[in-house]
């Protein structure tokens, strides 16, 4: 099951009854899985392949009307850096030490009220006190209001990476700068980063749609078009001018949401080609191989259930759950690099450029549109783990502790090999399967 994002046309050419079938039988993490995947996608014979939608990389069409995207003079002396002292003229610190004995290093940047500006801490959304998610989405909304969120939108909109080995990298860059401009709305002490939202948390539920998340104490509800009209996210204006974020939720068949499976796969490779993977190759590709794992296809698949904006990488920053979800993605890119890597490798080891595969913007050696003077390269640096934020733990529990540690996450004994954190359910959503169980959110279950 693959449709790659922002291409609207239906693989008319291919005989979807042809369709190659693989299936699979591994343990990852522990975990048995068997898995059965129709992969018609890529099996396109040769002499269809330059009338196929594979290897055309389109760009947004131009607006001559929208505002163009850009930095600030303050944000381009100052993105790029990947220490605290770097970065530090952004928030109006001082990178000089009050120890006389003690020289300043290069992740010393004292703020203005005299307090050293730490790391990000990026939290699962549930995860986060009321309190912290609540002054997360003040900052969002202040951004929204003075135009600064929807002009970082457009960056993503008219330069965002996609399809190649770079799409991981380029949105890890991307994100770090939006979470530094979120840090500077924030109250003292300046620690949250963007939290993550583990959809995989909710791929359990009998309709994932019914998730808490979908609720206006989290993402906001809708209406029957689809309008985001509750909850902090309500009423935002897109970069495009509509007065609404729109959402179609479970509407595309092709969409789904993270799965334990998908995760553990990718976290699970030895190989960088099936994590910065060339996910839309050119027809002249014959070197690399296709998995509808692959880390960007399972990041199209949560964009595809949610639709509506975040159906098209050119609109989807309209939406707040793109950086949401954008930092999960980074989560599991970085459990990997921590699994599979070493240090140095983690720096060096980058898909191999192969004109042939895919365009010159993904090569290592390139530099990331619109984030000069970084190169494809630089996105593989420890510094931006080790300097500017960090991730907590996914939520887990255990047949001693059946607690997730979140009263808007309930922890499943019933359905898994062993017990599985999983997001409760709103009022009025589908509770088949979980009887007698407390997955309803202050609420109970009702036949």
């Amino acid at each position: 099951m693959h449709r790659l994002a922002d291409i609207s046309v239906i693989f008319l050419l291919l005989d979807v009854s042809a369709a190659f079938r693989d299936i699979f039988s591994y343990t990852l993490n522990n975990k048995e899985y068997v898995e059965t995947v129709e992969q018609p996608w890529f099996r396109i014979p040769a002499e269809q392949k330059d009338q196929s939608p594979f290897g055309k990389h389109h760009p947004v069409p131009d607006r001559p009307q929208e505002e163009k995207p850009f930095w600030t003079e303050l944000e381009k002396r100052t993105f790029h850096c990947t220490t605290r002292a770097c970065v530090c003229e952004f928030f109006g610190g001082s990178n000089s030490s009050l120890a006389l004995d003690q020289p300043p290093s290069k992740n010393t940047c004292r703020m203005r009220d005299g307090h050293l500006l730490k790391p990000a801490i990026r939290k699962e959304i549930r995860m986060m006190t009321d309190e912290e998610r609540m002054s997360v989405e003040k900052a969002l909304n202040e951004m929204k209001r003075d135009g600064t969120y929807n002009r970082l939108s457009r960056i993503h909109k008219y330069h965002g990476v996609h399809f190649g080995p770079a799409f991981t990298i380029w949105h890890r860059e991307f994100l770090k700068r939006f979470e530094l401009t979120v840090r500077k709305y924030l109250p003292y002490p300046h620690t949250l980063g963007i939290p993550y939202w583990d959809t995989s948390l909710d791929s359990y539920m009998p309709e994932p749609k019914d998730s808490i998340m979908f609720t206006s104490t989290f993402l906001g509800t809708t209406n029957e078009k689809g309008h985001v009209i509750a909850g902090p996210y309500a009423n935002w204006t897109t970069m495009e001018g509509l007065p609404y974020i729109t959402r179609k939720l479970g509407n595309d068949p092709e969409g789904e949401f993270l799965t334990p499976a998908r995760i553990d796969w990718t976290i699970a490779q030895d190989d960088v080609n099936k994590v910065l993977a060339a996910t839309l190759p050119l027809s002249t590709c014959e070197s690399h191989s296709m998995d509808d794992r692959h880390l960007e296809y399972s990041h199209d698949y949560v964009h595809f259930f949610i639709s509506g904006d975040m159906g098209a990488s050119w609109s989807s920053s309209n939406d707040v759950i793109f950086i949401y979800h954008h930092s999960m993605v980074d989560h599991i890119f970085e459990l990997w690099r921590q699994r599979a890597q070493n240090r140095t490798a983690r720096e060096r080891q980058y898909t191999e450029s192969d004109e042939r595969c895919f365009p010159a913007w993904h090569n290592g050696d390139s530099f990331m549109p619109f984030m000069a003077p970084l190169r494809n390269i630089d996105g593989l640096s420890n510094a931006y783990t080790d300097n500017m934020y960090e991730f907590e733990p996914r939520p887990t529990c255990d047949i001693t502790k059946q607690d997730c540690g979140s009263k808007y996450l309930h922890c499943d004994v019933a359905h898994n090999i062993e017990p599985t954190c999983m997001s409760k359910i709103r009022l009025g959503g589908n509770c088949t399967g979980f009887e007698g169980s407390r997955v309803c959110y202050e609420a109970e279950f009702q036949n």
